[in-house]
């Protein structure tokens, strides 16, 4: 019994580890500049799934900003509009890039003044539960 118990422990202490185990990590984060006091900001990054399984992106969260979506743009006729995404799949060992006129973050409410050069974590949610940190540097 005394086994068992060590065991559960470890694996809730190995928690963290494993799911940065997933190999998903950003590259190249940054936020595309815009006047202080507008309510919204685009993200850019890209997402690189070093591991052996697809990855689903569910969510993001931040303490920078009151909300953040994943969205995309998608050509209508004549028009480009913009379209939220529920989910955001990286395959086992590719790479999805987050840029402008495609995918991106959608960063709302932003809870301070953002200068050129300031850097912000933001939480990537995963299906599995699991989250990655990554950093957006404002430009």
């Amino acid at each position: 019994m005394r086994i068992v118990h060590v065991l559960v422990n470890s694996l809730f202490m190995l928690a963290p580890a494993l799911a940065a185990a997933n190999g998903l990590e950003g590259r190249d984060g940054w936020i595309r500049e815009a006047p202080p006091q507008a309510p919204v900001r685009a993200g850019y990054v890209e997402l690189r799934n070093g591991g052996p399984a697809d990855v689903v992106l569910t969510g993001a969260r931040s303490e920078a900003f009151g909300a953040i979506e994943v969205h995309e743009m998608v050509g209508e006729g004549d028009l480009m509009r913009m379209r939220r995404l529920q989910e955001l799949r990286v395959p086992a060992g590719g790479t999805v890039t987050l840029q402008p006129g495609g995918r991106h973050l959608m960063l709302f409410r932003p809870q301070r003044p953002l200068q050129a050069g300031d850097t912000v974590v933001v939480t990537l949610e995963l299906v599995d539960g699991s989250s990655v940190d990554i950093e957006l540097t404002q430009r």
